[in-house]
C-alpha cells in the first residue's frame, strides 16, 4: 500500500497571560516555495508591541518580525512563534507543521515488521509502498536477503540484526534504502512467588506467583510431597517444620521455563505478643502502646510497670512520675491453645519531645512565580520523617520542599514530623500555618519537581512540575546517569545521601535556564516500619472513552488522594473520573499511613481520546506502546477471530500519513509499525477490522 505524504497541520495554541485584562495572541502564515525549499513567515500576531522569537524545527531560530527562512531538505518541520509583550505583561505560543514537498518523487523504504506469536525468530517484515513499478530488497544482517515486497525470515540466534530494505524505481529515479536494528530476544520465565500465612491457621499459607498469565502453566512442590497446579494457591501442612518450596513454570508454547525455591518456616504460634509504642508530644509521661496482630480470636493484657494493667489490643498510659518502667503484653487464644508474653522497657523523662515548626518562603526565591511556595522546616527536637499535606491533595516527605499550587489564594499547609525507632514513634508533632499566595512579574522558565519512594526500594520517581514554553530537560543523579524524559525514575543502588537536579532550558527562549535539585537520604531497603507502597489500575470505559476507574492496590489502613491530571483530584481506595477534552494525562496516587507514619505516590500516563466514540470493540484488545513512539510503534493485538487488519495513521487534520494491512490469525500477535520519518506531534492511529475501527491518539 501506498504511504500518502500531504501537508500536515497540527494547530495548538498554548497561551497564557498573567494578567487577564492584557491580551496578546502569537499566529502567523506561512507562504511555501517548494522549488527553493524557501518559506516566507507573516507575523498576524495581536497586543502589539511584543518581541517575536522564531524556533523552525530544525535547531535554527529568529527574532525577526517577519522573517524568510530556506530549509535544506524536504520533509516535516514544526515551526512555533512566541511573543512577549515589551512590559512582560503576556505571552503566547502558536505552532504550526510546515511541509517541504521533495523536488523529485522519493523511494519510500519506511516497514512495518510483525513478531510470529508461536515462532519466537520469525518476523514477517512489509514495505510500506506497494506499487509494481519499484524493487524491493530486503537484507537481514545474517547473509541472507529477499526481493519480496513481503517477506518473512526466521533468525537462528537471539542476538542483533541490522535489517535493510532498499527500494529502487524501475526507471532507475530514485533509490532508498533504511536499515534498522531488530534485537531477537530470548523468552523469559518469571517464577519468583510471595507467601501470605494465613491469621486463624499457622500451618496454612496461601502462594502467590509474580506472573499471573494464562499463557503459562505453574507447578508447586510444597516440600512434603504434595504439589498442586494452580496460580494462586494455598496449602496446610501437617507439622510445623521448615519445608523447601519450589514453582516451576513453564510458557504454553514451551519457548521457556524456569523453577525457583525457597525456605519457609510454617506452625510458628498465632499468638504473637509484639507491640508497638508512641510517645505523646502533648500529654507529659503518656504512652500509646498497640499490638502487633490483630485477631479477634486473641485476648491482650498490658502490664505497664507501675502496678497498674489494661485489656485490648490498643492501650494509653500516663504515668505518674518519671523513672524507668517494664511494660509486658500478653497475648492468649480464647480456646487457651497458645500463649505469648514479650516485654520492653521505656524511660519516662529522659526523652527529647519534639516540635514541628516551618516557615514560607514565597516563590521569589525560585523565580518569582506565585503558584511555587518553598518550605524551611525549622522544627526542634530529635525527629526522623516529615510530612507536609498541602491542602490541595498532596503531600510530600521531602523536609523543606518546593509546591505548585494550581491556584492562588489562602492557602493552609501542616507539617508533622516524627521521631521512629524499629516499629516505635517515640515522637510526634503536627503544626499549620495559613498563608496567600499572590501575582508576582512572569519569569522565562522554573525548574521544580515533586518525588516519591517506590515501596521498600531504591527506586525513586520524580514527577516534572516546571513552567515555562518549550521546555528541554536533562536529568542528573548524583552528577550522571542522565536522562531527558519530561519525568524520570531513577533506582539508588546503596543507602546514603544522593542528589537529584533537574536542568531546564527552552527551544525558543535563550533567556530559559533553571536549575532544581534536591538532596535525597536513600536509609536502604528496610527503613522502620514503613510497608506501604502506592499502586493503582486504570481501567477505561469500553462504551465512553471520558470516563476511567482507578482502583488503588495500597492495602488498607491508608488514606488514598488522586491527581487525574487536569486540576482535579479526589479521596478514597477506589474512584472514577471523566475527562473533559482529549489528552495524555498524568495520574498520580498519594497514599499516607498516619499510624506508622508511612507515605508513598506513584505516576502513570492514561490516554484519552474523545475524537471517536470507540474506545475498543468486541473481538479485539489492543495493547500500544511505548508512549510517546520515537522509532517503531509497538501494537499487541489478542484477536478472537482471523482475518485482514488495516492499519492506517493520521495527522490531526485527518491526512492519511501511513497505511498498511496485515493478515491477523486468532489469539495474540504483534506488529511494529516505523514511524521514525515523522515529525514529533500527536496523531491518529486507526485499526480497522471485520468493518469495525478503533482510534487511539499516540504521541511521538
Amino acid at each position: 500500500m501506498k504511504k500518502i505524504y500531504t501537508l500536515l497541520t497540527v494547530l495548538f495554541l498554548l497561551s497564557f497571560s498573567s494578567k487577564a485584562q492584557v491580551a496578546c495572541v502569537a499566529s502567523f502564515t506561512a507562504t511555501v516555495n517548494n522549488a527553493t525549499k524557501t518559506v516566507s513567515f507573516t507575523n498576524t500576531s495581536t497586543g502589539s508591541p511584543f518581541t517575536s522569537y522564531w524556533s523552525f524545527g530544525n535547531g535554527t531560530g529568529s527574532d525577526a518580525m517577519n522573517p524568510t527562512k530556506t530549509f535544506n531538505s524536504a520533509g516535516f518541520y514544526l515551526v512555533c512563534l512566541t511573543i512577549i509583550k515589551t512590559d512582560s505583561s503576556c505571552t503566547s505560543s502558536f505552532c504550526d507543521t510546515i511541509y517541504i514537498a521533495p523536488t523529485s518523487t522519493p523511494c519510500n523504504a519506511m516497514h512495518s515488521r510483525v513478531k510470529d506469536p508461536l515462532i519466537p525468530k520469525k518476523y514477517t517484515f512489509e514495505a510500506v509502498l506497494n506499487d509494481t513499478n519499484y524493487h524491493y530488497l530486503y537484507t537481514f544482517g545474517d547473509g541472507t536477503s529477499s526481493n519480496n515486497r513481503v517477506s518473512s525470515h526466521v533468525f537462528a540466534a537471539y542476538t542483533k540484526y541490522n535489517v535493510c530494505l532498499r527500494v529502487t524505481k524501475k526507471d532507475s529515479s530514485c533509490t532508498y534504502q533504511k536499515c534498522d536494528t531488530l534485537k531477537i530476544e530470548a523468552p523469559v520465565c518469571n517464577a519468583s512467588w510471595s507467601k501470605t500465612p494465613d491469621p486463624s491457621n499457622a500451618k496454612k499459607a496461601y502462594f502467590i506467583p509474580a506472573v499471573n498469565d494464562t499463557n503459562y502453566r505453574y507447578l508447586w512442590t510444597f516440600g512434603d510431597g504434595t504439589s498442586s497446579d494452580g496460580r494462586n494457591t494455598f496449602h496446610t501442612y501437617a507439622s510445623s517444620g521448615k519445608y523447601k518450596v519450589c514453582l516451576k513454570i513453564t510458557k504454553k508454547d514451551s519457548s521457556c521455563t524456569q523453577t525457583k525455591c525457597d525456605s519457609i518456616m510454617v506452625g510458628e504460634t498465632p499468638c504473637n505478643a509484639n507491640f508497638s509504642k508512641m510517645m505523646s508530644n502533648s500529654v507529659p509521661r503518656t504512652f500509646s502502646f498497640e499490638a502487633s496482630t490483630n485477631n479477634s480470636n486473641l485476648i491482650y493484657r498490658y502490664t505497664f510497670g507501675d502496678g497498674t494493667t489494661g485489656v485490648g489490643r490498643f492501650q494509653t498510659h500516663t504515668y505518674a512520675t518519671n523513672g524507668t518502667y517494664t511494660v509486658c503484653l500478653t497475648v492468649t487464644n480464647l480456646d487457651s491453645t497458645c500463649s505469648q508474653t514479650t516485654c520492653q522497657t521505656i524511660v519516662i523523662g529522659g526523652t527529647t519531645a519534639c516540635n514541628a515548626s516551618f516557615n514560607v518562603i514565597k516563590s521569589d526565591s525560585i523565580g518569582s512565580n506565585p503558584h511555587y511556595v518553598r518550605f524551611s522546616n525549622t522544627s526542634t527536637g530529635t525527629y526522623t520523617r516529615c510530612i507536609y499535606t498541602f491542602g490541595d491533595g498532596t503531600s510530600s516527605d521531602n523536609c523543606s520542599p518546593i509546591h505548585y499550587f494550581s491556584t492562588l489564594g489562602s492557602k493552609t499547609v501542616c507539617l508533622t514530623i516524627y521521631k521512629i525507632s524499629g516499629s516505635d514513634t517515640l515522637c510526634r508533632s503536627t503544626t499549620c500555618r495559613t498563608f496567600t499566595t499572590g501575582a508576582t512579574a512572569p519569569t522565562p522558565c522554573v525548574a521544580v519537581f515533586e518525588y516519591a519512594r517506590v515501596g521498600l526500594s531504591g527506586t525513586y520517581r520524580f514527577v516534572n512540575r516546571s513552567s515555562g514554553s518549550n521546555l528541554i530537560y536533562r536529568w542528573e543523579f548524583d552528577g550522571g546517569n542522565t536522562k531527558t524524559s519530561t519525568n524520570a525514575e531513577h533506582t539508588f543502588l546503596t543507602p546514603g545521601l544522593h542528589t537529584a537536579c533537574l536542568y531546564v532550558t527552552s527551544s525558543v527562549d535563550t533567556n530559559c535556564y533553571s536549575v532544581f535539585c534536591v538532596s535525597i537520604l536513600f536509609p536502604g531497603v528496610i527503613m522502620g516500619n514503613q510497608t506501604c507502597a502506592a499502586d493503582f489500575e486504570s481501567i477505561a470505559d469500553p462504551t465512553n472513552p471520558a470516563n476511567f476507574t482507578f482502583n488503588s492496590f495500597s492495602g488498607n489502613n491508608v488514606s488514598s488522594t488522586w491527581n487525574f491530571g487536569d486540576g482535579s483530584t479526589a479521596t478514597g481506595a477506589n474512584t472514577s473520573h471523566a475527562y473533559g477534552a482529549s489528552g495524555n494525562y498524568y495520574v498520580c496516587l498519594n497514599i499516607l499511613n498516619e499510624t506508622d507514619s508511612c507515605s508513598a505516590m506513584r505516576c502513570d500516563s492514561v490516554q484519552v481520546n474523545l475524537a471517536n466514540g470507540l474506545n475498543q470493540f468486541e473481538g479485539m484488545e489492543v495493547k500500544i506502546y511505548p508512549v510517546p513512539v520515537t522509532e517503531w510503534l509497538t501494537i499487541d493485538l489478542n484477536l478472537q477471530v482471523a482475518g485482514l487488519t488495516n492499519v492506517y495513521v493520521y495527522n490531526l487534520s485527518g491526512k492519511l500519513l501511513v497505511q498498511g494491512n496485515i493478515q491477523t490469525h486468532k489469539g495474540n500477535q504483534s506488529m511494529q509499525i516505523d514511524l521514525s520519518e515523522l515529525p514529533k506531534g500527536l496523531y491518529i492511529l486507526q485499526i480497522e477490522k471485520d468493518g469495525k475501527v478503533l482510534n487511539r491518539k499516540i504521541v511521538k
